[in-house]
């Protein structure tokens, strides 16, 4: 009895609570055609944008890096997705143009751009640099089939794989070249990972565990929670499992049946009680410590190993640091500031500049207001109104069915992994004043979805046949979500108003990242008498390049007669900058073109630019009703 228990609590076979519907046979296609759909939208999505804020540099510095193999350049995010996407570039021959010796990254997307023989060529190095990210939202896919599976059956996994594939903001972060959904398949990859090794302890599980944290490691410095967050969860898959398996022994000795909800949590002597980090109490807590060594020594090799071993064991004394938090750390530490990190230089230098970044004071926006501190429920507020209702619902209802019938051991030490591995970037990232996005927290959607897909077990005959529809209907709801293609970068759901409504509660990378430059273009073609065009991109390719030829910005402040086409980040508010045809940066001051709320556009490009005909009656109008606003 006590080794058919253990065999149900291994990732390798569903829980009875989680029963496979339906054959089986047809389990793998299915989820093969979910993602299949995500990855034809993705690389459609990667085919138009064009090339977003961050994107502009991540791409050719990865280019540079191949050329050069130097990793100095923008040194806040490791090498290895921008290495990674650049990989047709490097075979195809792209040049990454000329630069000076310390170039910024802006130089240097300048520099790519005009490097590339034309500007359409460059798009199409975009373009090929986007399709080694799509693959990795359809490993995430895989790696949540796999576990759902396992942990709650065919269906369950079946919605949580449906849920995963018809998601907005998991789509649009698949078709560019940034470093969080990487991050994410990483982030998967390592959870899935510690699961087995938890579940399964051994030599394999642990050199493989470490193995997927230090790949993480070499996506972003987020991965940096990873580590302790892992020791946590550790702990969450294992203790109340030493709890379980002493009281089978002591029913089995007692010659009495099992009962999971009296005997789970009956007392037990203290010198009968498992020691917590033992292996199903017949391995000693030295064995556990080696474990966890071996895998934490792998992370570091594959880390080390990641920047060549460049720096590798230099002293935190010998890095000039400028961030506070870290000077501090390096004066705290007094003469073992001497001692040698097994780190490479490059990612001790990387961590000093996010550190720098996180001390910074960033414009935030959320539900109409501006600030320049966290919004505590910034991240909260990003899930209510970036995922689709149908996952939000689903969410709610796999907490009744964890929570009722009264729930089992692994089912509560599950939920409580999930929900600890889903709420911890959220958390962190509530106190930060970094918040422009939920692709800070994206690592958290493929969890959720996970989490999610216990829904399916409310979906069984043995329920009410009014719940079961209500279920079924929610599941189908999903694909609607994929309604806006290709323009899912904006998405919002309903709760938000839609892609149109979503500026009155998020922007940034929420909704505008500079994605529709080119869409513009094609309106402009469209349309010849859009003339003398005053235009606000927020974007870092310069619009010439493209072929939009604008001379002028919009008036600030105050409106004047004529076309103008202007990003929602800026109508909205936001301070950041403006380039002309030569490149060159204008600063854009907080609500500089507020004004532009109070008209009607004459066509929206892709939810993120906004174009207008102002004549000289729309600024009367205006000018009369300030002037009534005004005491």
């Amino acid at each position: 009895m006590l080794a058919r228990e253990k065999a149900a609590m291994t990732i390798d076979r569903p829980v009875a609570g989680g029963a496979v519907a339906g054959s089986s046979r047809w389990f793998w296609p299915s989820v093969g055609a979910c993602l299949f759909v995500q990855l034809v939208l993705a690389v459609d999505c990667a085919r138009q944008w064009t090339p977003t804020h961050d994107e502009y540099w991540h791409l050719p510095i990865g280019l540079r890096i191949w050329t050069s193999g130097r990793f100095d350049d923008d040194v806040i995010n490791p090498p290895l997705v921008r290495l990674w996407a650049a990989i047709p570039l490097a075979l195809g021959g792209a040049s990454p143009g000329e630069t000076g010796p310390r170039p910024d990254p802006v130089a240097i997307g300048d520099a790519f751009w005009s490097g590339s023989a034309n500007d359409e060529r460059a798009r199409t190095w975009f373009f090929l640099g986007r399709l080694m990210i799509v693959p990795l939202a359809t490993l995430t896919g895989l790696i949540v089939a796999v576990w759902a599976r396992a942990w709650y059956g065919e269906r369950a996994a079946l919605v949580s794989v449906l849920l995963w594939t018809c998601c907005p903001t998991v789509l649009a972060n698949a078709a560019l070249v940034t470093h969080d959904l990487p991050l994410t398949a990483a982030w998967m990859a390592t959870l899935l990972a510690l699961v087995r090794f938890a579940e399964r302890p051994s030599w394999r599980g642990a050199l493989w565990f470490g193995a997927a944290l230090g790949v993480a490691q070499l996506t972003k410095l987020t991965a940096l929670i990873l580590g302790p967050l892992s020791i946590v969860l550790w702990f969450v898959l294992r203790w109340p499992a030493q709890i379980r398996d002493q009281a089978l022994r002591n029913s089995e000795l007692a010659g009495t049946p099992f009962n999971p909800h009296r005997d789970a949590i009956r007392p037990i002597p203290n010198s009968e009680v498992p020691d917590p980090t033992s292996l199903h109490g017949s391995e000693k807590r030295g064995r556990v410590a080696a474990l966890w060594c071996a895998a934490l020594a792998v992370s570091l090799l594959v880390v080390n190993a990641g920047y060549l071993f460049r720096g590798t064991c230099t002293s935190l004394k010998a890095v000039p640091l400028a961030s506070g938090r870290l000077q501090g750390v390096q004066r705290a530490m007094g003469p073992l500031g001497g001692l040698p990190i097994p780190l490479p230089l490059s990612y001790l230098t990387a961590a000093d500049r996010l550190a720098q970044d996180l001390e910074r004071q960033h414009a935030v926006y959320l539900d109409g207001e501006w600030g320049n501190r966290p919004f505590a429920g910034y991240y909260v507020a990003a899930l209510r109104y970036k995922l689709p209702l149908s996952t939000l619902v689903l969410c709610l209802v796999a907490f009744g069915a964890v929570a009722w019938p009264r729930p089992s051991t692994p089912d509560r030490r599950r939920a409580a992994f999930l929900l600890i591995a889903a709420g911890v970037l959220p958390v962190l990232a509530s106190g930060s004043a970094n918040q422009i996005g939920i692709r800070y927290i994206l690592p958290t959607l493929p969890l959720l979805h996970l989490f999610a897909g216990q829904a399916a077990r409310w979906m069984s005959d043995s329920h009410g046949r009014a719940l079961q529809l209500l279920m079924w209907a929610t599941v189908a709801m999903a694909p609607l979500a994929l309604r806006y293609h290709p323009h899912h970068l904006a998405y919002f759901n309903a709760v938000a108003g839609g892609p149109v409504e979503g500026r009155w509660h998020l922007v940034d990378s929420n909704l505008d990242w500079g994605q529709d430059l080119h869409a513009l273009k094609a309106y402009l073609d469209r349309h010849p008498e859009v003339t003398d065009l005053g235009l606000a991109y927020f974007g870092m390719v310069i619009p010439a390049r493209v072929g939009i030829e604008s001379d002028h910005h919009p008036p600030r402040r105050l409106p004047a007669p004529g076309w103008y086409a202007v990003s929602v980040n800026f109508s909205q508010g936001r301070p950041h900058s403006v380039r002309d045809a030569n490149g060159v940066h204008t600063a854009v001051g907080l609500e500089d073109f507020w004004y532009f709320r109070f008209f009607q556009p004459v066509a929206r490009i892709g939810y993120s630019i906004d174009v207008y005909h102002l004549t000289e009656q729309d600024v009367a109008r205006f000018a009369l009703e300030l002037q009534q606003l005004q005491p």
